[in-house]
């Protein structure tokens, strides 16, 4: 014998367990995913300033550039809202032994390296998840740490 379904109201029964599977499995994790992606967009933000900050500037004034960038970034509104930290943040003077010359003098030219690594915390927490929150999985809780390298040219100073 087969059982049908009524052709009015049977399918409210099926609501429920949907959208548990649309929030639990899809929404969730998919605006974990988009929150991340903001935090690793404000981290390289982060280095891309600091690389062009510190290759207008003399070695010796690389501590002074890297800390007022880190202070501008630090209060903009895109630090705030992906909750990301700067754990390390030093730029270096680089020679590449003499393998790029200038072009006007002949002389090696001589590079900035920016090494930025950034923490971001997750948008969702284990916490925050219902039925999920038991688990003990520290994994899903800890913040998730991006590392960054940029390279750049120095730019005239007027120092050799």
């Amino acid at each position: 014998m087969k059982l049908k379904r009524k052709t009015r109201g049977g399918q409210i029964a099926e609501l429920a367990p949907a959208l548990l599977i649309l929030f639990i499995i899809i929404l969730f994790p998919m605006m974990d995913i988009i929150y991340l992606g903001l935090g690793y967009c404000a981290g390289w933000y982060l280095n891309h300033m600091t690389a062009r900050a510190c290759a207008t500037v003399p070695p010796a004034q690389y501590v002074t550039a890297t800390t007022s960038m880190n202070n501008a970034w630090a209060s903009s509104s895109l630090s705030g809202f992906t909750g990301a930290s700067i754990a390390y943040n030093k730029a270096d003077a680089v020679d590449y032994l003499g393998t790029a010359v200038d072009r006007e003098t002949g002389l090696p030219m001589k590079y900035i390296q920016v090494t930025t690594r950034v923490s971001v915390n997750p948008f969702f927490s284990l916490a925050s998840v219902p039925f999920l929150n038991s688990l003990n999985i520290d994994g899903l809780t800890k913040p998730i740490v991006f590392n960054y390298v940029d390279k750049r040219p120095q730019e005239e100073t007027g120092i050799n």
